[in-house]
C-alpha cells in the first residue's frame, strides 16, 4: 500500500510538471508557464489561466526554451540496383507490361429514387391547428370576453 501511494504521488509529480512549460530568459531568469508558443516573431507566455505575456525573440533564449525535436526519418522505398558491370541488353518479353488495366468507366452510377416527402414529417392541412396556434387562440378569446 505504501509502495502504491507513493508511486501514484511520484506519476502525479511528474505529470504536473510535464505540463508545464519553462521559459528561459537572456538575462538568467526564468518563468514557469502553462504554455509557450510563437506568434508574429513574439513569443507569447501563458503564465496561468488569467495571465498572458508576450516578450520579443531578444528577450528570450530561444535554444533553451524551445530544444530541437528529433524529426522523424520517412522511410524511402529501396529501388533495385542496377549492375554497371553487365552489358545492357534489351530483354524482350521477360518483363510484363507496366501499363495498369483500364477500369471500366461506361457504367453509370444511379442511386434510388427518394421520395420528396417524408411520411412521418408530413404538414397537418388547414383542418387541424396547431397546439401553440389554439393556446394563443384561446388566450385571445378569454381576453376579449
Amino acid at each position: 500500500m505504501k509502495k502504491l501511494f507513493c508511486a501514484m504521488a511520484l506519476l502525479l509529480v511528474w505529470a504536473a510538471s510535464a505540463q508545464a512549460a519553462t521559459v528561459y530568459l537572456n538575462d538568467g531568469g526564468t518563468i514557469k508557464a502553462k504554455r509557450v508558443w510563437r506568434e508574429k516573431g513574439k513569443i507569447v507566455v501563458l503564465v496561468n489561466r488569467d495571465s498572458i505575456t508576450s516578450f520579443t525573440s531578444g528577450e528570450v533564449n530561444l535554444k533553451k526554451t524551445f530544444p530541437l525535436r528529433k524529426k522523424r526519418v520517412k522511410r524511402v522505398a529501396a529501388t533495385p540496383a542496377v549492375s554497371t558491370t553487365a552489358p545492357a541488353t534489351p530483354v524482350t518479353g521477360a518483363v510484363p507490361s507496366a501499363q495498369p488495366a483500364k477500369a471500366k468507366t461506361d457504367k453509370k452510377i444511379s442511386l434510388p429514387s427518394l421520395p420528396n416527402k417524408l411520411p412521418e414529417r408530413s404538414i397537418p392541412q388547414g383542418s387541424e391547428e396547431g397546439a401553440i396556434r389554439k393556446q394563443k387562440r384561446e388566450m385571445e378569446e378569454r381576453m376579449k370576453e
